[in-house]
């Protein structure tokens, strides 16, 4: 873990693509929850960011095969968590997870209803001794807030720390 700038599309995937995706589609974070193999959305999702890293002149390359996918609750919430491949430079994400608080099974919001989804990321920071994260949400706005040091980077200690904030 030595680049000092994050690569292309691991930054777009996580931080720009998804982001845009689960607060622009409102059934985006459902079609990952039901779909019994979302492989195929997520390679498209990758493929898209590939071609948009290479128009901008970047090298690189996302395959859906390098991404993990985890669908589970986190109290009542539908939650799918994306392992992206290992970071290379602060602000790359180990992982990142979407949370539909309209829960499981809730009907379609109406079309000036806005969903609540949010939109967690645990980047690593090479500002310490590795592996340093730092757990941070995006916001329909487009901010995004650093929450400071994050857990360790592993699944489990993501949802712990998630359920800490939505469940509180």
């Amino acid at each position: 873990m030595t680049s000092a700038e994050p690569r292309c599309v691991h930054y777009q995937f996580a931080h720009v693509a998804l982001r845009q995706l689960i607060f622009s589609e409102p059934r985006f974070v459902r079609a990952l929850w039901e779909l019994e193999d979302p492989r195929a959305l997520l390679d498209d999702i990758a493929v898209q960011v590939t071609r948009e890293c290479r128009r901008q002149g970047e090298g690189g390359a996302l395959h859906v095969d390098e991404l993990g996918l985890h669908r589970l609750t986190i109290g009542s919430y539908p939650c799918v968590i994306i392992e992206l491949p290992e970071p290379g430079a602060t602000t790359e994400a180990f992982m990142v997870a979407l949370v539909d608080l309209d829960g499981e099974g809730s009907e379609d919001p109406a079309e000036d209803a806005a969903p609540r989804r949010r939109y967690f990321t645990l980047e690593y920071s090479a500002h310490r001794e590795a592996p340093h994260t730092v757990l941070a949400e995006w916001t329909s706005q487009g901010s995004h807030m650093n929450m400071g040091g994050g857990p360790e980077p592993s699944v489990e200690a993501f949802v712990t720390a998630i359920a800490r904030l939505i469940l509180d």
